[in-house]
Order: C-alpha cells, then sequence, then structure tokens
C-alpha cells in the first residue's frame, strides 16, 4: 500500500533494535520488493534451488514463569488476560486493555438521538461522547525507539525470545466533514513488532506473532507474543522457485493471473494447532477479472513442499443421504479433517473424520447443488483442500417465507424475510461468500466457523448464500433495483468475505452484476448496523478513496469493517472475530474485535486493517465503541442531515 508521505501509519524498520529511518512515512515505500529480513545472513536462494532445512518444533517459546514475568514487567493489568491467566491454553500470551486501545480524547455534546431505539425496539446509548478535536490534535505517541527499546527490554527480562529485527507502527485515526475535508488525523499509539526469519526468509503466521502496543502515555493497551522455539532440522525437497509461478497459478485457480513473483517464506500455524515441524510456503499473489474489472484478489499460502498432502473426495449416493469419503497422499500422518458445506452446517461431532454423511432433504437451495469442502491438516500444519459439487435436485422447499429465486424487478423491492423463529426478536446476522469459484478455497470454513460461533452465542443467522449463490443485489438498494432489505441490510451483522477493492466487491454470479459498486451500497436505512467485509478492502487509502467512495454507504450503518490493503484467505478470521465478540466474560466492542482478529490472523504485518464510521452532530461518535447487541452499549443509527462527517481508523496487523 502506498501512503502519502505526510501519513504517520508507518512500518519503519529499526535494524538489529537500533533505530534507523525512523520517517512518518510509510517506510515500505523505500523497501526493495526483495528485502532481506533473514537473520542467518543465508545468500539468496537459486531459482533452482531444490531443498531447504525444515525446522523441527520444540515448544511455545512462552511458560506460565515467563509469561508472569512480562506481565509484571509491563505492569499489565490481569483484567486484561482471558480469565486472568497471563498465559493462554495455546501456549500464547494475549493481552488487550478495552479500556484504553485505541482511546480518543472525548468531551460530552448534545445527543445525536436521546431516548433512540433501534428499528426493532432494542435501547441504545445516549450517544453524547464527541471528538475532542483539539485534544487530539495535541495527542503525542511514545517515541519509536523508546517504545521499541521498552518492549525489548521487557522481554528480554522475562527471557522470552524474539526476532532481532523490529518493525514499528501505529493507529492512525483520520476524521472528514460531509464535503470530504480533513477534521483531524493523528496516530493513536505506538505499536513494536518483532520480525523473524530462518534461512534469510521471512517467517510469518499467527504463530509468530510477537507486538506490543503502548498508547501515548505508555501505557501497554495490546500485547501479543505467539511463538514457538524451533531447531533446525533435516532438509526437505521443496518447488523450486522458477516453478512457483505454476504453483500459485493452480492454487489462485482457474481464470486468476499470478500478480508477482511468489515469495518463499517459512510459514508458521497458529499455536492452537500442535505441529511437528516449521515448513518453507510460497505466498501467492494474483489479479482476477470480474466483469470489465481486474482485482488484486486474496493471498493465498501454499506449501513449497514436494511432499505436500494432497485430498481427495468420494461420493456415493445411500439412500437418503450422500456419503463422502476422503482420500490423503503426501504429508506426514497423523491428518485431521474438517468438513464444510456451502448451504448448511455440519454439526461438529460430523465435520471433523475421514468421512461424512450428508441428508438429501432440507430447504430449498438457489440452484440445485451445494458445494461439499474438505480441509485436511497433517502433523506439520501443512492443509490440503478438495471439494466436490453435490446433486440436491430432490431438496424439499420450507414453508413461506421463502428465499426469492431470481432478484425483483427493477424498483420492486423484496419484503423483508421474518428472523429465524428460533431468535424471534432478537440479534440475526447474514453471510455471503466467494469461494473456489473465486479461487479462494478457505472462504467456506471461514464463514462456517463464523456462523457456528454466533450459534453457540445463541444468535441465529438468516442467509448463508456462497458460490454462485452469493448476489450482488442482495447488498444493492431496492431503490436501484436491489434486494438488500431481504438480505444484507435484513439483519444485524452481514459478513462478507471474497474478493474487493476500493471500488466494491465482488460476487462470481452476474445477478444482477459482479460487482457490488459502493454507489450502490445505502445500508442500514432496513436495519444492518454493522458490514465487515473480509476481503482486500474496501476502505483503501489511494487518494483518499475511503472516504469519498463510502461516505453514502452509511444509512443507518453504524460500522463498516473491513481492510485497507490486499489481505490473505483464511479459515479462523470468522470464528475468532464472532467469539470476541460474544465472549461472556469480557465482549469486546466490534471495532476492538476486528482489529484484534486482524492482527493475529493475517500472517504479515504489511496487512492493514481498517474501520469506517459516522459522526453526529457536534462530531459525537455514537458508535465507536458498538458491542454486539445484548454485550454492551450500541449507540444509535445516524442518517441524512444528522451525518456531519465521518471517520476511519486503521493500523498493521
Amino acid at each position: 500500500m502506498k501512503r502519502s508521505p505526510g501519513g504517520v501509519l508507518g512500518i519503519v524498520l529499526v535494524m538489529g533494535l537500533g533505530v534507523a529511518g525512523c520517517s512518518g512515512h510509510d517506510a515500505r515505500e523505500d523497501l526493495p520488493e526483495s528485502a532481506d529480513l533473514g537473520a542467518s545472513g543465508t545468500a539468496p536462494l537459486s531459482r533452482w534451488a531444490s531443498s531447504l532445512p525444515a525446522y523441527r518444533v520444540i515448544g511455545p517459546s512462552a511458560d506460565v514463569a515467563r509469561a508472569s514475568a512480562l506481565a509484571g514487567a509491563l505492569g499489565l493489568a490481569a483484567e486484561g488476560f482471558r480469565g486472568g491467566a497471563a498465559l493462554g491454553a495455546d501456549g500464547a500470551i494475549r493481552y488487550l486493555d478495552r479500556a484504553r486501545f485505541q482511546r480518543l480524547p472525548t468531551r460530552k455534546a448534545a445527543p445525536p438521538a436521546p431516548g433512540f431505539r433501534d428499528e426493532r425496539g432494542f435501547a441504545t446509548t445516549r450517544g453524547d461522547d464527541a471528538l475532542d478535536v483539539e485534544a487530539l490534535a495535541a495527542l503525542r505517541v511514545l517515541p519509536e525507539a523508546d517504545a521499541a527499546a521498552r518492549a525489548w527490554a521487557a522481554l528480554e527480562g522475562a527471557r522470552l525470545p524474539v526476532g532481532r529485527d523490529v518493525a514499528v507502527g501505529h493507529s492512525l485515526f483520520e476524521s472528514i466533514d460531509v464535503q470530504g475535508h480533513y477534521v483531524a488525523r493523528a496516530a493513536l499509539d505506538t505499536q513494536v513488532i518483532f520480525r523473524d526469519a530462518l534461512e534469510g526468509l521471512r517467517l510469518i503466521g499467527a504463530g509468530a506473532k510477537v507486538r506490543v502496543t503502548f498508547d501515548a502515555e505508555g501505557a501497554v493497551t495490546h500485547l501479543v507474543y505467539a511463538r514457538r522455539d524451533l531447531a533446525r532440522g533435516e532438509d526437505v525437497a521443496i518447488v523450486p522457485a522458477a516453478e512457483a509461478p505454476a504453483l500459485c497459478a493452480r492454487a489462485l485457480g482457474g481464470g486468476a493471473v499470478v500478480a508477482a513473483e511468489p515469495e518463499l517464506v517459512y510459514y508458521a500455524p497458529p499455536l492452537s494447532l500442535e505441529v511437528r515441524r516449521i515448513l518453507p510456503h510460497y505466498v501467492c499473489s494474483g489479479r482476477r477479472r470480474f466483469g470489465g474489472d481486474v482485482v488484486d484478489v486474496r493471498k493465498v499460502i501454499v506449501p513449497a513442499v514436494v511432499d505436500a498432502p494432497r485430498a481427495a473426495i468420494t461420493v456415493r449416493e445411500d439412500g437418503e443421504a450422500l456419503s463422502a469419503e476422503a482420500s490423503v497422499t503426501g504429508g506426514t500422518a497423523p491428518y485431521t479433517y474438517r468438513w464444510v458445506t456451502s448451504a448448511r452446517s455440519l454439526a461438529p461431532d460430523r465435520a471433523d473424520g475421514g468421512a461424512v454423511r450428508i441428508s438429501l432433504d432440507g430447504a430449498a437451495l438457489r440452484g440445485q447443488t451445494e458445494t461439499l469442502s474438505l480441509y485436511v491438516t497433517d502433523a506439520d500444519g501443512l492443509v490440503a483442500t478438495a471439494a466436490r459439487e453435490l446433486p440436491f435436485a430432490r431438496a424439499v422447499a420450507p414453508a413461506a417465507p421463502s428465499a426469492p429465486e431470481a432478484p425483483s424487478p427493477p424498483g420492486a423491492p423484496s419484503p423483508p424475510l421474518s428472523p429465524p423463529a428460533a431468535n424471534e426478536g432478537g440479534a440475526v446476522v447474514g453471510a455471503e461468500w466467494v469461494g473456489r469459484c473465486g479461487g479462494l478455497d478457505h472462504s467456506a470454513a471461514n464463514v462456517d466457523g463464523l456462523l457456528k460461533s454466533f450459534r453457540a452465542g445463541g444468535v441465529e443467522h438468516r442467509f448463508n448464500w456462497g458460490e454462485l449463490r452469493a448476489w450482488e443485489v442482495d447488498f444493492k438498494d431496492p431503490s436501484l433495483g436491489g434486494q438488500d432489505a431481504s438480505y444484507a441490510d435484513s439483519v444485524d451483522l452481514t459478513f462478507y468475505t471474497g474478493h474487493a477493492n476500493g471500488v466494491g466487491f465482488m460476487f462470481c454470479s452476474a445477478m444482477n452484476d459482479r460487482i457490488l459498486h459502493f454507489s450502490d451500497a445505502h445500508w442500514g436505512n432496513s436495519n444492518l448496523e454493522w458490514m465487515v467485509v473480509a476481503a482486500c478492502g474496501p476502505l483503501q487509502d489511494d487518494a483518499g478513496a475511503w472516504r469519498f467512495r463510502w461516505s453514502n454507504a452509511f444509512d443507518g450503518l453504524h460500522l463498516l469493517l473491513g481492510y485497507a490493503t490486499e489481505s490473505f484467505d483464511d479459515t479462523n478470521e470468522g470464528s475468532m472475530f464472532a467469539s470476541r465478540l460474544l465472549d461472556d466474560a469480557s465482549p469486546a466492542p466490534l471495532r476492538q474485535a476486528w482489529a484484534t482478529t486482524a492482527i493475529e490472523v493475517q500472517p504479515d504485518d504489511k496487512v492493514i486493517y481498517a474501520i469506517m464510521g459516522v459522526y453526529g452532530a457536534g462530531w459525537t461518535l455514537p458508535n465507536y465503541d458498538d458491542h454486539f447487541w445484548g454485550k454492551g452499549p450500541v449507540g444509535p443509527d445516524l442518517w441524512g442531515a444528522a451525518r456531519v462527517g465521518f471517520w476511519r481508523i486503521s493500523g498493521p496487523t
């Protein structure tokens, strides 16, 4: 991502823990594409190199004693740790100060909508906290060198190893008026990110995350320490770099074009996944055409080892059910299995073995097939995927109201659907997604995890449309020929994952268009509070695009949560986000849940997450700290003349 020289959101390389080039602009603009962050000094690999060492996993780098020592050194309060324990069950250290992370200076003002209640009668807060523009302009964050030194000293004192290279970034808060003119722009914190490398190659992934965030007063507001101790092991055969473009082309799917030289990295899966070795992978970047537009797509990470696992599915009809069985070659046993369908949710005890049975009965679908996806993970954390189309021609249509089989004619809005009976009167969510039809193997599992986490928290979903059943018209306002009042705008939170850019987000189906353009989005005038776009956008900062493009989408909408750069295809994003929203002990506001989820699941700190919201009169911020319904305060809707401006907060992952 390119930023103007005046931008304060920088990833600044601090080499060897000395300060070098701590400028205010994005230092990534100054780095060559192949900047070497290697700790071993290994020379660049030949394009025909055929092997690299595997790294044996000794265990998590943190233990209870070290976690406690780090908490003491940084003054971390017990309530910032989930359950009060400094060390998580997976061996990671996670800390979040919900009162201080990305806190804005505020003052009291006249509430924008006193006594307002949501469309369905849910009570909202007064929304009378307003941005103190003068105090924000005077805010001075902790100097980068000081923050890096403090973080390093605390980690070293706790005997917690880190990578030798450091990047320093910030949460950037920007606010504009309705004409798009800047009102304020400031860094809120200083984030110290420790980078690691093996064999001169970057070590990336959720299992290689070490970062400490300080607010302007020097207090730690967020911390993640997820790292394994490793030992150099035997060489393994890899796909040479010269052959990597072909490997990436297959991984990105038909219709995609490899957009950059694949990057050879070592990839560390989340600590929750117990693996034996850390192995080389390729990072694949691509572009895909949707209608007349060419879009940068979500990046994918594919194993570089020759003996990576490969999976296949065998399906047979067995009476009133289909039976599917997995077969796996390559990789290292034992294997774990996960089954996901595009049109229904499989119970956890039916979705984690080497075979699965699916009933032929069920609700009517958009079309008469659904996709069964299989995810196989071997003992080294290498993932193989496979999919089969399942015919459901005998599917039984449900009782009314039923989902429309085609969009209404232009200008004729579809009537809103009723909430699911199981959640009558309660909050409800929905999801649409682009998966294998757009070269994204992980979208199905991403959404499946989201909806299962919501269901575990007592929140049902109204719709879940994937692949060719995900339609642009479901997100378009009825005044423009869409039917969002029956879908995206009929629920409290809508989650989309697929491909996006600053102009909009994409669909494989042409119902009615392959791109939801920002001018077609008018959300919140029916019900929607929160729109999540887990894709490469749509809040890009190219020429200030976010503020000129997406402001009209806020027609009662509270928050638009997404990214400002290319992001990575992932299976855990949705489940982690929903779990943090609904956590009984300490539910997070949507802004914090999305930011911390992006930080943990996105494998590369070059990815930038972003969240956009709306101001009321007097620069009130009624939705900055919105919680999900029933989990904390929710501010009132703002629409029409009540909207006096917009804000965006962004930060590195």
